[in-house]
């Protein structure tokens, strides 16, 4: 009964056990603390140090022997006045860094994540996305087809955005099949063999790559990661090179 409350409010099992020999034996030298509480010799030493450094466990020397005692049963008590009095403290402090903590957790999440979307509303996102990244200066590559599903989707927001483009005078650079014809007219436009293209677009913006899938389900994939976004970015560049 005792060890168990003793482990309730804090102590480990050894702490326990040696504890609770120390109250049935009275003042006592190693060896008899080692025997009744069934601890290992090499072990008794650690835990009667840890016991004194809660207060719970004294000694004194006789003869070069240290016997050890328990300390009054009141002493408990102080103990977990004390251990309340750190608990408190440490909420205190953990209240302090939690804003820090959260902001760290939001800068994680800001810097690697993947979102899907179903339906134009991530298409639309995208636009909206690469238009505040050019505001800012950030370049946006982009592949393409021989089709631009933005006109025949979203006339209203491609129009919007080759406004923006033009008044920011964003930095773009387009890769598509031979015959398109972007309505991006400030844009960098070189073109490849159809085969070098994937059938999706896919655009490249600061530390995000979109990928959006016109075919129905119409789905889109905004995956921010600087890693994948530097490796896509020289992909582009490599077809950039042999494109015409």
């Amino acid at each position: 009964m005792l060890q168990n409350s003793l482990q309730k409010m804090g102590l480990t099992p050894g702490e326990a056990e040696v504890y609770n020999a120390l109250v049935e034996l009275g003042m006592s030298s190693t060896g008899n603390i080692t025997k009744k509480a069934d601890i290992a010799s090499s072990k008794v030493y650690e835990v009667l140090q840890r016991l004194q450094k809660k207060g719970l466990a004294s000694f004194i020397i006789k003869n070069g022997v240290r016997y050890y005692d328990a300390t009054p049963p009141e002493r408990i008590i102080d103990f977990l006045v004390e251990k309340k009095d750190e608990i408190v403290r440490s909420q205190e402090e953990i209240k302090k860094i939690i804003p820090f903590i959260n902001e760290k957790r939001k800068e994680g999440q800001e810097k690697n994540q993947t979102i899907v979307y179903t339906g134009l509303q991530g298409a639309k996102i995208v636009l909206n996305e690469i238009l505040e990244a050019g505001k800012k200066g950030i370049t946006n590559y982009g592949y393409g087809t021989d089709a631009d599903p933005y006109v025949e989707y979203l006339p209203h927001d491609i129009n919007k955005f080759t406004k923006q483009a033009q008044k920011y005078k964003f930095k773009t650079k387009l890769l598509f099949a031979k015959g398109f014809k972007s309505p991006n007219t400030s844009a960098q436009i070189k073109f490849l063999p159809k085969e070098y293209l994937p059938p999706v677009r896919t655009m490249i913006y600061g530390d995000k790559v979109a990928i959006v899938n016109f075919s129905k389900p119409i789905t889109t994939i905004i995956i921010q990661n600087k890693q994948v976004a530097e490796s896509y970015k020289k992909h582009f560049e490599l077809l950039w090179k042999i494109a015409k």
